[in-house]
């Protein structure tokens, strides 16, 4: 089933343009959309590179602490 696109047009100089103009659109969505849609594009990017998607991980940090002296 298709879904129908909303697409919002704005004319005017760059400058005189709002900031973040699809922060309302993307806050209005149920938060399973947005989490969908940014996998997929994690899937496209992935493809676009020709990397294998099995090898995609969360970066870990690497850290450690010690002891201080005194």
């Amino acid at each position: 089933m298709k879904t129908k696109r909303k697409i919002t047009e704005w004319y005017g100089k760059l400058e005189d343009a709002e900031k973040y103009p699809d922060v309302k659109y993307w806050r209005s969505l149920p938060h399973e959309v947005v989490f969908d849609t940014v996998w997929q594009m994690v899937v496209d990017a992935h493809a676009m590179k020709g990397e294998d998607l099995s090898e995609s991980r969360l970066q870990r940090s690497i850290g450690g602490l010690h002891k201080g002296r005194g």
